[in-house]
């Protein structure tokens, strides 16, 4: 039987909504600073989150459009819409997931490595650690953010890197993902996984059946989880015998 010994967190969907209600606000404010006519909808952004990472996203944008938008101007939209994110953040706009704190609590108290394996910059993630999830950042061993790859999700670098560094067997560690590309990725480097869906997620047709199991959220006692495909929960929320189990 396969024990578990690590677990690496993606952040944006997972274990947070940071993605309609932060990123893609913060995106289209800094699209108005440099005066773009560029706006970001919501179902433009969903359709834009196949791309990881968001200066990515700008580039392919600013291709689709034929726009003369040079690259070194599309970094500076990137940096712009971080102050814009890190404003949104700081204004308590980005709440953590049902389930995750208890979850992030429950693993350290078994001494289970923790990492955040995330496609975003370090710019945009260090005011949501240091707001939304300060209380609970030294159960974490390590982070790992766009800077720290060449290629990132849905290729495996950030997952391979999150292994090396926990020195675990990839059979004793899972990914919790919210997207397609992040089972990809997670799968890519031989690891287990399960996927959250997102709280925008509308529907289940088009999701990642790759993942060893799938469940709706993390779960708590007034909104239970619930399991899209893989093995049946055995409490109301997904736990670290939950994990043990889907693993095995």
């Amino acid at each position: 039987m396969n024990k578990l010994e690590a677990v690496f967190w993606d952040v944006d969907g997972t274990i947070a909504d940071t993605e309609l209600c932060g990123h893609r606000i913060a995106f289209n404010l800094a699209f108005k600073d440099f005066d773009l006519d560029w706006y970001w909808n919501e179902i433009k952004y969903l359709e834009l989150l196949k791309i990881s990472g968001g200066l990515n996203r700008i580039i392919h944008h600013r291709n689709e459009s034929n726009n003369q938008v040079t690259d070194d101007q599309c970094s500076k939209i990137q940096s712009r819409k971080r102050i814009h994110y890190k404003k949104l953040i700081e204004s308590g706009q980005i709440k953590v997931r049902d389930g995750v704190l208890k979850l992030i609590e429950e693993l350290s108290c078994f001494s289970i490595d923790q990492f955040i394996v995330t496609t975003s910059g370090r710019g945009s993630l260090e005011p949501f650690l240091n707001t939304s999830l300060s209380s609970h950042l030294d159960f974490f061993s390590g982070i790992i953010t766009y800077e720290d790859v060449e290629k990132h999700k849905p290729f495996p670098d950030a997952y391979n890197l999150a292994i090396q560094l926990s020195k675990k067997s990839h059979f004793n560690c899972i990914a919790i993902e919210d997207s397609n590309i992040g089972v990809e990725a997670a799968k890519a480097a031989k690891l287990n996984c399960l996927l959250t869906l997102p709280p925008w997620s509308s529907s289940i047709k088009n999701i990642s059946t790759k993942a060893n199991a799938c469940v709706n959220s993390l779960g708590n006692a007034y909104n239970p989880a619930k399991v899209i495909y893989g093995k049946e929960l055995i409490s109301n929320n997904v736990d670290l015998s939950y994990l043990t189990k889907i693993i095995n």
